[in-house]
């Protein structure tokens, strides 16, 4: 209701104030518009960072930059077009497109990791400050700064080597000076001396991964029994390497309960000799992991340890002759096939399975009759052992599992682990049992189909359709099943 007496008229503030709220409108609409308009600019130039035309991609991120929008709206960017961004700020190649690099280099994913790294190689020694930076990074970003640096080559080696005293980067900067070689190799030796422990077992495993053999007498060194000194990494390192001239050193450690495994393991990465007695001496050990290395280095030493195994397959503790069976597996030699078939009639079923395995070699009939005896072991272990044992030696036992097949002796039970082994041998046993198939009676026709539908060769398909057209009810059975297998693995 308007109180003005009757005749007054408006105050000119009152007839100022619709002119005041129409510029205030027309401000807010220029700068809406404004703000639209910057914000469609900058998705256009966001959209053209994903474009193959390498011109328009850099021409867009410089423009970005320049905005300050760019770092801001990359994480939520698809990986192709992050990884388009890194490429093209190799391009731009300015101080704030190597800072953004770096960010990029911090990337979840490993395209734009990547693509970031071939960018700031490509500037070399300008992109050190932000390698050096990434070195403190979290694993995949550190090993991506490692390879860069690697790639920018031995000089940055200079640089780099300080952070060996910053803790929060002297892991990523030893594996880069030990990548650098020769350059950055005194400053990784300096390191094995260090009153920091942490640097000192980062600079033996940096060395020790690169196999450098300068670090021989900085890890002999620190096998003493002296303050600081960092035994497990100087194991490690000297297995690595190979170092020979070590092995008398390592072996006391078999006794110490911290560093037997590294001890063993290193011992058989060497693979000298000198190890297989000291080694087998602590074979009554129970702990799992530490058998399980030292089987493993035995394994590694190989040929010259075969006669101490062989000794170890009669020995009165179950422990060692487990050991020794186990150690044997893989050897592939007829030095060992007589003692490991009479390690088949061992009473300890572990020791009969290890047995069995290791006999599995391709052409090693002489095993075969052992192995076809432990067909009908009790314990279920050694009997898969047995079967795999036969597969692996391969066609050349065939023949001899076909003669079982035939043997109305042999129970159920054996004719069915035939079958499995003669499947064991894979694709190289299908023309055997197709050339056996057509002539053989029945219940090794049995057999052979069901050992053809385990191999699951479509080879057989044919023969074995013939074979349903012109036999009894029981094999018919028998060879639909397999073809109903056979038709499913080939989609058919």
């Amino acid at each position: 209701m308007d109180n003005r007496p009757e005749g007054a008229q408006p105050s000119k503030e009152s007839r100022r104030l619709p002119t005041g709220y129409i510029a205030l409108a027309v401000i807010a609409l220029v700068l809406i518009g404004w703000l639209t308009a910057r914000y469609l600019h900058k998705r256009k130039l966001i959209r053209n960072l994903g474009t193959n035309d390498m011109a328009l991609r850099v021409e867009s991120a410089r423009k970005l930059l320049e905005m300050g929008k760019l770092e801001d709206s990359l994480p939520a960017q698809p990986i192709i077009r992050r990884s388009k961004t890194a490429e093209a700020l190799g391009e731009i190649g300015t101080d704030d497109a190597l800072r953004l690099l770096g960010v990029i280099l911090e990337d979840q994913e490993d395209a734009p990791r990547r693509w970031a790294r071939h960018a700031l190689v490509k500037h070399g020694m300008r992109s050190l400050p932000v390698l050096m930076k990434a070195l403190s990074g979290p694993g995949s970003t550190r090993d991506e700064a490692v390879e860069a640096l690697a790639e920018i080559g031995p000089q940055t080696a200079a640089k780099v080597r300080f952070l060996l005293s910053d803790r929060s980067a002297y892991g990523g900067a030893g594996e880069a000076l030990a990548g650098a070689k020769g350059a950055g190799v005194d400053a990784l030796v300096r390191g094995c001396y260090n009153d920091d422990g942490k640097l000192r077992e980062n600079a033996l495993g940096n060395m020790g991964a690169e196999a450098m053999r300068v670090a021989i007498e900085p890890a002999l060194y620190n096998l003493k029994p002296i303050d600081g000194s960092k035994k497990g990494a100087a194991i490690k390192a000297l297995g690595l390497i190979g170092a020979r001239v070590a092995v008398p050193e390592i072996i006391p450690f078999l006794q110490d309960k911290d560093n037997r495994e590294a001890a063993v393991t290193a011992l058989g990465q060497i693979g000298d000799p000198r190890a297989v007695e000291p080694i087998l001496a602590t074979m009554t050990e129970t702990e799992k992991r530490y058998r399980n290395a030292a089987i493993l280095a035995l394994r590694r030493i190989g040929r010259p340890a075969f006669a101490a195994l062989v000794r170890e397959l009669r020995s009165g503790e179950v422990l060692e002759r487990r050991a020794a069976a186990a150690a044997l597996v893989g050897s592939s030699s007829p030095r060992v096939t007589g003692a490991l078939a009479a390690a088949l009639g061992d009473s300890d079923s572990e020791v009969r399975a290890s047995a069995a395995l290791a006999l599995g070699w391709q052409g090693n009939v002489e095993a075969v009759a052992s192995l076809i005896q432990s067909l009908s072991d009790p314990a279920w272990q050694v009997v898969d052992a047995a079967v795999e044992a036969l597969g692996m030696i391969g066609v050349d036992a065939a023949d001899r599992l076909l003669a079982v097949l035939r043997d109305d002796s042999r129970d159920l039970t054996v004719h069915y682990q035939v079958a499995r082994a003669l499947a064991a041998m894979g694709r190289s046993a299908v023309p055997k049992l197709l050339e056996t198939l057509p002539a053989a009676e029945p219940r090794v026709q049995k057999w052979t189909v069901i050992a053809l539908g385990e191999i699951g060769d479509q080879r057989a398909i044919e023969p074995l359709e013939r074979l349903q057209d012109t036999t009894d009810a029981d094999l018919k059975w028998a060879v639909g099943e397999q073809l109903r297998r056979l038709h499913r693995a080939a989609g058919t």
